[in-house]
């Protein structure tokens, strides 16, 4: 029997509801738009039934009569319905399919979806979770890409221009000069995974020297020409209270001792020590992502070294960390903060500290310039030493284990230059010579 046209929504949850009792599926036709109808299932297990909306078509080119489901009822209304099917009806006027434009709305809409700049954070947090990355770095990625998220994230890659990328790193350095430069280094990464996908052609965060704000470089404050005032500095570190400041104190010993950067000593872990070997196997935290720094790195220690962490292997030998802190859950060792705080305080330089003098970093910087102007060093031992990576004549880097045996040596030279400072002798330095072995011989 021939089903009655429907014209309201009335009618249809009569139809609903008669159709239920015969639990068979019926096709009602809606008035006025030829080949729409409104399917009812009935469901077997309940008094209850799935009705939607379908368009039934001739296929422009084939001539095939293909149903397009255009959706349930009554979440789509009637009047949906009809606005869809005055959709189609256009579309076939143009000899466009319905359902294979449906299709390729969809796929674009992946497409888009799949380049926005957010796919391509989503791949970055992938590649960055595969790497171990220590917290401090976890957390300074977390703030960078929070403006980058918030203003760039819903754009497709390909309407990200130059200009775009000025604009925002602009508004961010209104306040924060180097936080927009690191923002836009960070976003510049994260494009370049489009553009190896072949989304993008260029980076548009790239070349854009001139056009964002310069951060001028404020260099740790370090004593590196006043091997007097350095001296000082040493005695005052040894003068620290063993009971109240023995973390401090051995910690700043043994930057002194390894130039090493302050967050890498205070992680300082006992299974990265060779006691036997006098080593110290280290993955320096900053070294990750960075082509100036080697991964991993071999220190010797001095004699004066070893005594600092035979002085602590009673105390802490059972821990993971030699500086163990159990009130720092999240990173139980002890916080590079109360260095500097010690560092800086009454305790040192005759009740002046050493803020703006010297900081923890600026063991680094010291232990370089004595090395090669009072002990007569050369670059490439003194760099290697410090884990910036160095190449060879052939353009490779130099691995970990390079001239371990010289670094060894001047480890243990550097360590007895120290104590000879501390004590008064300042009239045993041998001043650099950066003349060739040959020109010595001519």
């Amino acid at each position: 029997m021939a089903k009655a046209d429907l014209t309201t929504d009335t009618q249809i949850k009569k139809a609903i509801k008669d159709t239920i009792k015969t639990a068979k599926t019926a096709n009602y036709p809606i008035s006025g738009y030829k080949g729409l109808e409104l399917r009812i299932r009935p469901h077997k297990d309940s008094q209850d039934a799935t009705a939607d909306f379908r368009h039934r078509y001739t296929h422009p080119i084939t001539g095939k009569r293909p149903y397009m489901t255009l959706g349930q009822y009554p979440a789509l209304s009637l009047a949906d319905a009809r606005q869809y099917h005055s959709d189609n009806m256009q579309l076939l006027a143009k000899g466009i399919d319905p359902i294979e434009h449906r299709a390729d709305a969809k796929q674009k809409e992946i497409t888009d979806r799949q380049n926005t700049l957010q796919h391509f954070i989503n791949e970055w947090r992938d590649i960055q979770d595969s790497k171990n990355l220590s917290t401090g770095t976890i957390n300074k990625n977390k703030e960078l890409l929070k403006p980058i998220e918030s203003q760039l994230g819903h754009m497709r890659v390909t309407d990200i221009t130059p200009s775009i990328v000025i604009k925002f790193i602009n508004g961010i350095q209104k306040k924060h000069t180097y936080k927009g430069l690191r923002v836009r280094t960070l976003l510049k990464s994260i494009l370049q995974i489009a553009k190896a996908h072949m989304i993008i052609e260029y980076n548009p965060a790239s070349e854009l020297q001139g056009t964002l704000k310069n951060h001028k470089v404020k260099h740790r404050p370090a004593l590196s020409n006043d091997v007097t005032a350095f001296a000082k500095l040493l005695n005052d570190i040894d003068q620290l209270d063993d009971a109240r400041q023995l973390y401090n104190k051995s910690i700043l010993q043994l930057l002194s001792l390894t130039f090493v950067r302050i967050g890498d000593a205070c992680a300082m872990q006992w299974a990265d020590i060779d006691l036997n070997a006098k080593q110290w196997h280290l993955e320096p935290q900053k070294s990750k992502g960075r082509g100036d720094m080697v991964d991993s790195i071999v220190i010797p220690l001095a004699p004066q070294a070893m005594a600092i962490l035979e002085r602590m292997q009673p105390l802490t030998g059972e821990q993971k960390h030699v500086f163990h802190n159990s009130r720092r859950k999240k990173a139980p060792y002890h916080h590079m903060q109360e260095v500097n705080k010690v560092l800086n305080s009454e305790l040192m330089n005759d009740g002046k500290g050493y803020k703006h003098i010297h900081s923890p970093h600026g063991f680094r910087a010291s232990a370089k310039t004595m090395l090669m102007e009072r002990l007569g060093y050369d670059e490439l031992i003194t760099e290697l030493a410090l884990g910036h990576a160095m190449l060879n004549k052939y353009g490779k880097a130099y691995n970990r284990m390079t001239a371990i045996e010289d670094r060894t040596r001047m480890m243990t030279k550097w360590a007895n230059y120290l104590d000879d400072i501390k004590a008064g002798k300042f009239d045993n330095v041998i001043h650099a010579d950066f003349k060739s072995k040959k020109e010595k011989q001519a």
